[in-house]
C-alpha cells in the first residue's frame, strides 16, 4: 500500500490532470487542531505541517489534505463516521491518530478500542487503495498547571491519573502492536515525547492546554516523526 502512495505521487508529477493526492487526517482534537479552549489552529497541525513538508520533498506533486478530526472523540465513535468522514473521499493515504480519549476509560476500554482500530484499518483497505499510518499520542499531563481552564478543571485529575498511572502508554502499546500485526505504518509519537521526559525535558510545557492538546512546536515534532515514517518506506 505504501509503495502505491508513493507511486500515485510520481503519476501526478509527470500528469497534471491526475487528481490530487489526498490524504485524510482521521483522529480526534488534536488532529482537528485544537490548542487552547475552544481555539483552533488550522495552519499549525501536524498533518498541516506535514503536508507542506510533502510540498518541499516533492514540489511536483499536488496534495490536498482533509481535516476530519473530531474534538472528544474516541476510535470506537469513529467507526460510526468512516465512510463520512473518509472512505468517501477515496484518500491515498489514511493517518489514523486515536487514543488520547480512549485512554479515559482505562484499561478495560483497551480490548474495544484495538477491535475498533483494527476495523477501520481493515474498512480503508477493503474499500480504498490508501496507505495506512496510526500515530501514537503525544503524553498527557503529570500534573496541574495554570494553563487549565476552569471547564476543564473537572476532569484534569482523570487525566493526569490516566497518564500517571501508565494508562495513556498501555494504549499506545496497543497501537504499536496493531501497526505491527496490520503491516501498517507507524508514527511513534508517543515514544519520542517518553524520550524527551527521560532526558530531563518537563513535557507538561509542551501541552498548550495544560492537559492534553500539543502546543505548535509539538505538532511540528509530530510532523518531522510522520515524514521520517512515511521516507522510511519509499522505494529505492
Amino acid at each position: 500500500m505504501m509503495s502505491r502512495f508513493f507511486h500515485r505521487i510520481r503519476e501526478k508529477a509527470k500528469d497534471v490532470s491526475q487528481k490530487p493526492i489526498v490524504i485524510v487526517a482521521f483522529g480526534d482534537s488534536v488532529t482537528q487542531g485544537v490548542m487552547e479552549h475552544r481555539l483552533l489552529d488550522s495552519g499549525g497541525v501536524y498533518h498541516k505541517l506535514f503536508q507542506e513538508e510533502l510540498e518541499i520533498f516533492f514540489p511536483s506533486t499536488t496534495f490536498s489534505t482533509i481535516n476530519a478530526g473530531v474534538s472528544g472523540g474516541t476510535a470506537v465513535q469513529a467507526v460510526e463516521r468512516l465512510e463520512r468522514d473518509v472512505l468517501r473521499h477515496d484518500p491515498d493515504l489514511v493517518l489514523i491518530a486515536f487514543g488520547l480519549n480512549d485512554s479515559l476509560g482505562g484499561v478495560e476500554g483497551l480490548q474495544g478500542f484495538s477491535a475498533a482500530l483494527n476495523q477501520i484499518i481493515r474498512q480503508v483497505r477493503a474499500k480504498t487503495s490508501a496507505a495506512v499510518v496510526l500515530l501514537t499520542p503525544p503524553l498527557m499531563a503529570k500534573r496541574r498547571s495554570m494553563r487549565i481552564h476552569p471547564e476543564h478543571d473537572l476532569m484534569a485529575e482523570k487525566i493526569i491519573r490516566t497518564q500517571t498511572d501508565g494508562v495513556l502508554g498501555c494504549y499506545a502499546e496497543a497501537i504499536r502492536h496493531i501497526a505491527e500485526k496490520e503491516k501498517s505504518g507507524l508514527a511513534d509519537i508517543h515514544r519520542e515525547w517518553e524520550r524527551l521526559a527521560e532526558d530531563g525535558f518537563d513535557t507538561d510545557l509542551w501541552l498548550i492546554n495544560g492537559l492534553n492538546h500539543p502546543n505548535r512546536r509539538a505538532h511540528e515534532l509530530a510532523s518531522r516523526i510522520l515524514l521520517n515514517s512515511m521516507i522510511s518506506q519509499m522505494p529505492r
